[in-house]
């Protein structure tokens, strides 16, 4: 795909702009990293200067300044995606071209990090809405926006982030039509969340029931395995576990034999194991 420049879409991207809230985006800069963040809200055909802005900036505003997850403020209107996982900007053009947003590179691009020279820049999204969430819930979405965008830097979700201008940045302006749904997202990661804590429920069931159900065991053997009725006892107790579906039977059959102050030839449990199973 031929990569335009801002000239050609600014009208468009205007239009555009016209049915996002009023065209505005919520920012906050410095020239500093923890302090002096002063929030604005700009016409979105704006974003590129921000982008090259001489010093720091943030999709969050902070209470007096500060920039940390306590002074974080709800209300953002920009989505930021950092690339660099030798991801071109051509594909980045593709995967986001519905949206309306653009892409700038980073002071990084096209240098050496960490032995390899790639493409390094960020996608940014205008949202639909304001994001009015707390810090986790928005750690939270950020996390599903990048489980489904697996090229962006996983490190950047925090509501607090902070990004390096770069004066000399190329930008890039995507030709879409959508505002970004992050609500979207969040009710994905939503069901998401509550799909592993019920896995993981189930494991902890799992995991009591298993020692349950061991001690169980234990208690039959302990109580049974008797010269006279070891064979019959071993037998019932591999039926047993056989039946509950457990899958260390050899093992814990062969641990209790060994056990026992009289146990049967290795030989012999395992012939009794060929038979249950």
């Amino acid at each position: 795909m031929r990569l335009k420049t801002f000239k050609v879409f600014k009208l468009k991207l205007l239009k555009n702009a016209m049915e996002m809230h009023d065209g505005r985006v919520l920012i906050s800069c410095s020239k500093h990293t923890a302090e002096g963040f002063k929030a604005i809200r700009i016409p979105f055909d704006r974003v590129e200067a921000m982008a090259r802005f001489q010093g720091n900036y943030s999709a969050t505003a902070f209470r007096d300044g500060y920039r940390d997850g306590e002074h974080a403020l709800q209300g953002q209107e920009l989505i930021i995606l950092d690339c660099d996982d030798r991801y071109s900007i051509g594909e980045a053009m593709v995967d986001f071209a519905d949206f309306i947003g653009l892409i700038a590179t980073t002071r990084n691009h096209m240098k050496e990090k960490h032995g390899v020279i790639a493409e390094r820049f960020r996608v940014i999204l205008p949202t639909d809405k304001p994001i009015l969430l707390e810090r986790e819930a928005f750690k939270l979405m950020m996390a599903e926006v990048m489980a489904c965008y697996n090229h962006a830097d996983k490190a950047c979700k925090n509501i607090d982030r902070m990004y390096y201008g770069f004066p000399d940045a190329e930008v890039y302006y995507l030709e879409g039509t959508q505002l970004f749904d992050w609500a979207l997202f969040y009710r994905r990661a939503l069901v998401r969340q509550r799909r592993e804590k019920l896995l993981e429920a189930g494991r902890a069931r799992n995991k009591n029931k298993s020692a349950t159900l061991k001690r169980s065991y234990k208690s039959f053997f302990m109580k049974r395995f008797v010269p006279g009725n070891r064979n019959n006892t071993l037998y019932q107790l591999a039926c047993w576990m056989r039946d509950e579906g457990v899958e260390e039977c050899d093992r814990l059959l062969l641990e209790l034999n060994q056990s026992s102050g009289c146990p049967l030839d290795e030989h012999e449990v395992r012939r009794i194991l060929r038979q249950v199973q």
